[in-house]
Parts: C-alpha cells; sequence; structure tokens
C-alpha cells in the first residue's frame, strides 16, 4: 500500500526540517510531495489530492487560515494533519482541534517530537508494519458535557462493580488539573499519583505501575490525579502512552477519567480508549454542550461508534425526554442511570462504593447493570439442565 505524504512550509530550509522528521522503518511504501506555500496552498492540494498525512510548517495562523483548514479537512476526512506551529495556547489548541488538525508541535521542540508524532499518527491509520502491544484490557473513557455531571462517580463506581465480577480493572485519572478519583474510592490521602509516575517513566514497569497506585478493593486499581494543578506539567503524551502498554495486558478493563479540557495528553488518552462515553443530563446545558463535545471528537478522527452517550440523574418524567435527547444529539443515548441523591452523597462522603452500601439502590442497580453488560458472568447451568444431562448420557 502507498501512503500519500503532503509536506508544506514557508521556506526551502524548514520543508527539508519537515522531510527530516519523517520516521523511518514503517514498512510503508511512501509517496511524498514537497510545496513551499502557505494555509491557502495548502487547502487547495489537499482539496485537489487524497493524501493520507499532511505536515505543515506554518508558524503563524489566523483565524481565516483555520477556517480554509477547517473546510479542506471536513473536505477529506481521510487526510490527517500535523502542524508546526508557535501558539500553544489552550484557546488555539481548543479551536484548532474543532478545525480537524490533530496534533501541533511546536517549533522549539525538541528534535524528536514531530517525528514521534508523526509515527503516532501513522500508526493510528493502521498503517505502520510496528506490531502493536497486545490489546487485552477493554479501555473507556468517562468525560463530563459539562461541569457536575457525575462521570467521575459513574468511572469510580463503575470500577467496583466490574472488580466485584472477578475482573482486575485500572482507573486513570488524567483530569489532571482538577482530578479527584481518589476521594470517591477512599477517605485516605494518596501517597504517590500520575505526575510521580511521569517524572520517573524510566522505572515504569508493571511492579512500579502497580507500586504507585491505590486499591480501592481487589482487582481495582487507581491511578490519582497530580494533587496540585502545576504538577500536570510532568505527565507528557509519553507517559500516557507507557501506561496504556504496560496496562493492556495486565488488566481485563481500563477506566479514564479525563477533564472537559481537551489538550495533548488528554487527546493522547482518547486515541488509547474503545470508547468515550460523554456524560450528560436531561437538562438545556448539558445538551448544548455535549452537541459541541461530539462535533469536536468527530473533528479529531474518531468515528461515530466511539462516541457513546451516558444520562446520569435520569427520571422519565424529565422536562426534555430521552427521544428528543437522541434526536437532538443525533445518537442514542448507550446507558441510563437514574437519580438518588442521597445514596450517591453517602457513597461520595465517606469513598465507598455504592453497591456496597445500598445494593439495592437504583444507581446500583444500573451500575451493576452496566457492568453486566461489559463484563457478563458466564451461564450456568441450572440443577434440572444438570439432571436432564446426567440421566440422558450426555
Amino acid at each position: 500500500m502507498t501512503y500519500r505524504v503532503i509536506l508544506l512550509a514557508a521556506t526551502a530550509d524548514a520543508l527539508s526540517n519537515l522531510s527530516g522528521s519523517l520516521p523511518s522503518g514503517t514498512g510503508l511504501s511512501m509517496q511524498i510531495s514537497s510545496q513551499i506555500g502557505a494555509a491557502p496552498e495548502l487547502c487547495t492540494s489537499i482539496g485537489r489530492e487524497p493524501f493520507d498525512l499532511a505536515v505543515a510548517d506554518l508558524r503563524d495562523l489566523s483565524d481565516a487560515d483555520l477556517a480554509l483548514i477547517e473546510a479542506a479537512l471536513a473536505a477529506s476526512p481521510a487526510t490527517t494533519l500535523v502542524l508546526v506551529c508557535n501558539d500553544s495556547s489552550a484557546d488555539f489548541l481548543l479551536r484548532a482541534m474543532r478545525a480537524g488538525i490533530r496534533e501541533i508541535v511546536l517549533p522549539a521542540s525538541p528534535a524528536d517530537t514531530l517525528r514521534n508524532a508523526l509515527a503516532r499518527q501513522i500508526q493510528r491509520r493502521g498503517n505502520s508494519a510496528v506490531q502493536q502491544p497486545p490489546r487485552k484490557a477493554k479501555a473507556l473513557a468517562f468525560v463530563s458535557a459539562k461541569g457536575g455531571g457525575g462521570a467521575t462517580f459513574l468511572a469510580t463506581n463503575l470500577g467496583f462493580a466490574l472488580a466485584a465480577r472477578s475482573r482486575r480493572v485500572a482507573l486513570f485519572d488524567l483530569n489532571l488539573q482538577f482530578g479527584d478519583a481518589a476521594l470517591f474510592v477512599s477517605d485516605q490521602q494518596p501517597a504517590r499519583t500520575v505526575a510521580d509516575v511521569a517524572r520517573e517513566i524510566q522505572r515504569l514497569d508493571q511492579d512500579f505501575l502497580e507500586a504507585n497506585m491505590m486499591t480501592p478493593a481487589p482487582g481495582y486499581q487507581l491511578l490519582p490525579a497530580p494533587d496540585t494543578p502545576e504538577r500536570a506539567i510532568d505527565v507528557k503524551t509519553e507517559t500516557v502512552e507507557r501506561l496504556f502498554t504496560i496496562a493492556r495486558s495486565r488488566y481485563d478493563h481500563i477506566l479514564v477519567d479525563v477533564g472537559r479540557v481537551l489538550d495533548k495528553v488528554t487527546v493522547r488518552a482518547l486515541d488509547e480508549v474503545d470508547a468515550v462515553h460523554i456524560v450528560i443530563q436531561s437538562t438545556l446545558p448539558y445538551l448544548h454542550n455535549a452537541k459541541r463535545m461530539i462535533g469536536v471528537l468527530s473533528g479529531l478522527g474518531y468515528e461515530r461508534q466511539k462516541i457513546r452517550l451516558m444520562i446520569n440523574r435520569y427520571s422519565k418524567s424529565d422536562e426534555i425526554t430521552l427521544a428528543e435527547i437522541e434526536k437532538t444529539l443525533g445518537m442514542s443515548v448507550d446507558h441510563q442511570v437514574p437519580n438518588s441523591y442521597a445514596a450517591v452523597a453517602h457513597s461520595i462522603n465517606h469513598g465507598r462504593a455504592l453497591i456496597d452500601q445500598a445494593p439495592r439502590d437504583p444507581v446500583a442497580r444500573a451500575l451493576t447493570e452496566i457492568a453486566d453488560s461489559m463484563a457478563p458472568e458466564p451461564a450456568r447451568r441450572s440443577s434440572s439442565s444438570w439432571l436432564k444431562s446426567v440421566f440422558s448420557g450426555s
């Protein structure tokens, strides 16, 4: 298979740097086109030919440039764009992601940063000959469409429900600035966090990972978010890649609690998971934000079947019906979790599993059903079936 690549920059020297950053040893036959130009020339080329990968050095982009790029990528969804650009502000990164730009690399980054980014995108498209690690574990991300949606509660308590089925479960709290998943599973202060692991990434193996995780229940381990927002800077995309590589072969389920800020680390985690569960409630602000979030995730290249909806605190008497929610968002709701404020608040305040504290509570039953759908128990033969098999000689 021929992998078609276009390189674009404003100068010949910059173009040469892009060419030198293309990864080797991919096993691909690459057809590479090079062009000197800016955003309009890039968009014209993408619209004219079906490139698999576009790599552009465009140091300063205007809003008009982003609009051109967004239109070009929307018309050519098979093209992955990696951009070298000066702006790394949160606002620009979000606008770039909405435009469909897959990764942004700063010009002053280490020499191998762009090469690693390009290698990731080639592998993500499934065209690399490099063998990927075994994908034993099912990985799921949870993100609230709006603050206070309940994603952390659902993720942490689903971990308890899955572990109760003798499954090995890892939960990574990658809400790096304000993650508090540890509070939902224990009343003890975590000794280590993902930031500590990131700073010693050269030591990161199965034993080191587990030694840094909390164990809220047998078979259930949690890696907490940094204890202060400023320590989030220690966590890089390389940290996420290494965590998943190890956890894939160690656990049956990987749950990821992510924040609503889509930065490089968050997007790298979303690349790794099998499904992204957007947690909503049946109010207009949640639907508004969920629609925007679905658009951003789609713009990042995630197929619709990877994006799931989970409605929390749902009641059939809600003013906005389930049918209206699905029509507004253009997709089905996969899971419904009812409202049970007192029981849920008590569970959170004591850092204990709701399925243990109140197993008959409607929310506990809903979580049990979700866990059943993700990790069904083997069918058990009834005593009458066993007797029939004995006396029939089977």
